[in-house]
């Protein structure tokens, strides 16, 4: 399984062709304050803080029926906001977590993650349900074999506040 996150995780850092598109129309409102939607208008309220997700799944692109849920293989994946800067942090049993960071940005209904020194955004449909908070379909690359062999992937989360 360390091998997959690894692998995932190197491919944020490429920038292997990953992503939903360049982010940098995207914007922040200024220091220590809520993120901007693209538009200018602000987030929603209650995004930041800590968020540990009960399903983190993988889906590939080429054939749906091919799926990984890495939480409910033990990983445990949480996802930091704060001001405008996301740390998310995937950790394997028994492992040092794999970390990415950088910054993101909001809507009522999207939110982008846009990992540090990279052009390309992970971009998120997004809902928020109180301590709930659902993000859906943002387009990863994924090593479901974990055998150093990445795939176009889609990533599902669901988190909870902690």
């Amino acid at each position: 399984m360390r091998a997959v996150f690894a692998t995932l995780v190197v491919v944020a850092v490429i920038g292997a062709g990953c992503g939903g598109g360049d982010n940098s129309s995207s914007s922040s409102s200024g220091s220590g304050s809520s993120p901007t939607s693209p538009s200018g208008t602000p987030a929603p309220t209650g995004l930041q803080g800590t968020w540990k997700a009960t399903k983190a799944e993988f889906v590939s692109v080429a054939s749906s029926t091919k799926r990984v849920d890495v939480v409910a293989k033990g990983t445990t994946v949480t996802l930091a906001l704060t001001g405008s800067d996301f740390v998310l942090t995937m950790t394997d049993p028994g492992h040092p977590g794999n970390v990415t960071s950088g910054t993101w940005t909001s809507s009522s209904d999207t939110m982008s993650l846009k990992p540090a020194g990279m052009t390309w955004s992970w971009q998120f449909d997004m809902s928020q349900s109180g301590n709930n908070l659902t993000l859906n379909g943002a387009s990863v690359e994924f090593d479901f074999a974990a055998n150093g062999v990445v795939e176009q992937a889609k990533l599902y989360m669901t988190m909870v506040r902690q």
